[in-house]
């Protein structure tokens, strides 16, 4: 009866600590699915974009030519200094990425330049990226800079303009007419050239024109020029002309 009793004993103690163990296993079951459905924290990721200026000024054209007075940016300035902020407690080794939707990145790393010299005015946009070992965060973080004109007052400089050539010739012969405009704002300078009587046989729309006479031909032979072009203001003169005297 003794022996009965004891074995009883012995058959309840394993139940109730096989039973105690397969509640381990199972909350130790059930934790490392909770712990795999977790979602790990990145070793390195990205907090932010720094730029040193958001509002770029490029200088505006007068008269053909790029102006950098007042308050226009010189082009050093639009270089714009661009910083990628990471959280990297580990110090995972990391590969930055940038992607611009206008003008060019100089360097590499988290710190480089943003060359806006070229562009036109208006928005655009950096993007950064990391890479590196596992655990690196796939997110990036985009910035954006505006680049607007100058509002530039181009100063008027009109061209001091003559012409030159003519003097006593014989009728029958050639005579030239040379116009100079010097000085001024004007880019590009068009002439065009009419005579009182005779030919242009060479140079129309050029400062130098020949002209024919013939052996028929008496008086004065007025050579006028007419100058138009970009950036030449509208009260500026645009026309002067010289005179050759025709002998027999």
């Amino acid at each position: 009866m003794n022996k009965l009793f004891v074995l009883l004993l012995v058959a309840v103690s394993l139940f109730v600590s096989l039973s105690s163990n397969s509640t381990v296993i199972a909350d130790k079951s059930q934790s490392g699915k909770a712990s795999l459905l977790a979602t790990p924290t990145p070793l390195a990721e990205i907090e932010r974009i720094e730029v040193n200026k958001k509002d770029a000024l490029i200088g505006c054209f007068c008269n053909g030519f790029k102006n950098f007075r007042g308050v226009c940016d010189q082009p050093d300035n639009l270089f714009i200094r661009v910083k990628t902020v990471a959280r990297n407690p580990q110090n995972t080794p990391l590969i930055y990425d940038y992607k611009v939707s206008g003008g060019k990145t100089l360097g590499q790393g988290s710190e480089i330049l943003w060359n806006l010299q070229e562009t036109r005015p208006g928005t655009y946009t950096i993007t950064s990226s990391i890479r590196g070992w596992r655990g690196v965060s796939s997110e990036t973080k985009t910035e954006m800079v505006t680049v607007r004109e100058c509002d530039c007052h181009c100063p008027c400089d009109c061209p001091t303009l003559g012409v030159y050539g003519g003097g006593a010739i014989r009728a029958g012969d050639n005579v030239n007419f040379v116009a100079q405009a010097s000085g001024g704002s004007a880019a590009e300078i068009a002439y065009n050239w009419t005579v009182s009587q005779g030919e242009i046989i060479k140079g129309q729309g050029t400062p130098q024109i020949t002209v024919k006479t013939s052996s028929v031909m008496t008086g004065e032979i007025k050579a006028t020029v007419e100058i138009n072009g970009s950036g030449l203001c509208a009260d500026c003169p645009k026309t002067a002309f010289e005179t050759a005297t025709i002998i027999k």
